[in-house]
């Protein structure tokens, strides 16, 4: 889903950006195999304390932040997200 939304909206400037905690070579066997187009960083142990920073204080994954043009947060998620759900958020804040 992530993937189909970045190529859908990248022209209008929706970036995606993963942020993954396990070990740099599982996290490249993973985006390799699922073809992940969009940016995945490395945050390893250090990942827990920045999703606690953007406010997730369970630490609970998957966890998703969705920032504005200027890096402001505008939503927060914890859990599975929905293509319904996420779609209009970023379509609002892109014409923004």
């Amino acid at each position: 889903m992530l993937i189909g939304l970045r190529e859908k909206y990248l022209p209008n400037g929706l970036e995606i950006v993963g942020i993954a905690i396990d070990q740099a070579d599982k996290v490249r066997d993973f985006a390799s195999s699922f073809n992940i187009s969009y940016p995945v960083l490395l945050a390893e142990a250090g990942g827990i304390d920045l999703m606690r920073g953007l406010g997730n204080q369970n630490g609970g994954l998957p966890y998703t932040v969705i920032a504005d043009r200027s890096g402001g947060i505008a939503h927060r998620k914890l859990g599975l997200l929905k293509q319904a759900d996420l779609e209009p958020k970023i379509r609002s804040l892109l014409q923004a």
